[in-house]
């Protein structure tokens, strides 16, 4: 009768209270598994907004788009562990002028006019995609190996200006269905950055430059002026500096009219440009005065550059009237490191010289003379 009992008892249905406390243990247990699930997620979260962060200070403290460039690929490729960081950038955009020597063709490729609208990127903050075989037209051989890609359009839908490449060999890393605020995010952050630092850049160098002959104007110098040489072009390097005048300008301007000296001003810059390095400061001291600086020239260099410049000028003609020049050398040597004021004053009073000995020819006087 007992074994019977114990049978019955065994087979006997949980009552209402048992079976409410074994479905509240296993509410608790998906609970605490669900919570487990969101602290990690949020922990994962909060590294991701650490490191994004980190790189948003990094590319706001960086000086000209170059820089913000630069630190943008290193810093993507060491907190991100990416496969594949690159930047594709439009020749025809507002960044199109921008010099970005230190950025090799591996991490920046330049696009023409309409690229990026024609791949259909314009129209959307964040592209993800899964590939086979790197099955993209902008991808290289060397991108095969790639699973996932995220494209992140730098500039707005109607100007963009730029695309920023994510690559993982995870095919799994950047799926279409994830969700792409943070991207999206970064992606705004860069482009607004890169907006700002051009338009500086851009607001400083036409603080510098000339507008009508495209060269340096005598702001250019100020920061130099009463520097030695050695802390611009570095130690040991000589510097020859050419002082030129047009001669009889305000005849010139007087018979022709402005128009016709700015036509002049405008052959002679272009004159001296065929004969310098494109780095070689040209600057328009005022009027028609301009300095040429050939860093690392030595002076039977710039005598036969400056001679060049002088008979080519000379065979040019300005609605109707010959044109010349006289032209002033001065060379500081590497054991001189001379100021840049000095040098420029030496050249000056060389062209005097010139002025003085019936013009259109060239005149050195030794810097220390």
């Amino acid at each position: 009768m007992a074994k019977k009992d114990t049978d019955s008892t065994k087979d006997k249905p949980l009552d209402f209270n048992e079976r409410r406390m074994q479905a509240l243990a296993k509410e608790n247990a998906q609970l605490r598994d669900y919570v487990s699930t969101m602290m990690e997620r949020l922990r994962e979260n909060d590294q991701l907004f650490s490191r994004l962060f980190a790189l948003e200070a990094s590319v706001l403290a960086a000086g000209d788009p170059e820089d913000m460039c630069f630190t943008l690929l290193r810093e993507l490729r060491s907190q991100f562990s990416l496969d594949m960081v690159r930047i594709w950038l439009d020749r025809d955009s507002i960044i199109g002028s921008t010099q970005m020597n230190a950025l090799s063709e591996q991490d920046l490729i330049w696009l023409e006019a309409g690229e990026i609208k024609n791949m259909g990127i314009a129209r959307r903050d964040v592209w993800l995609l899964q590939m086979e075989k790197g099955k993209f037209p902008w991808l290289q051989e060397r991108d095969n190996d790639l699973g996932s890609l995220a494209l992140l359009r730098l500039g707005s839908k109607d100007k963009p200006f730029g695309v920023i490449g994510l690559g993982s060999n995870n095919k799994e890393r950047f799926k279409p269905e994830q969700s792409t605020d943070f991207l999206a995010h970064l992606a705004q952050v860069i482009s607004l950055s890169l907006e700002h630092a051009i338009s500086h850049q851009r607001l400083a160098r036409l603080a510098i430059t000339d507008a009508l002959t495209n060269t340096h104007n005598r702001r250019f110098l100020q920061p130099y002026s009463h520097q030695p040489l050695s802390s611009w072009f570095g130690k040991g390097v000589m510097v020859a500096a050419m002082y030129f005048d047009m001669d009889d300008f305000k005849g010139l301007n007087d018979r022709l009219g402005h128009a016709a000296g700015d036509d002049a001003l405008t052959e002679l810059c272009d004159t001296i440009r065929r004969y310098v390095r494109a780095q070689d400061p040209i600057i328009r001291m005022g009027g028609d005065e301009f300095v040429l600086l050939l860093p690392g020239c030595d002076i039977e260099k710039a005598k036969e550059i400056g001679g060049k410049i002088r008979a080519d000028i000379s065979q040019l003609t300005c609605h109707g009237e010959t044109l010349s020049v006289s032209i002033g050398l001065a060379l500081s040597n590497a054991e001189d490191d001379m100021t840049l004021n000095d040098l420029v004053k030496a050249a000056d009073k060389a062209m005097y010289v010139a002025k003085a000995l019936g013009g259109n020819r060239l005149e050195y006087a030794a810097a220390k003379d």
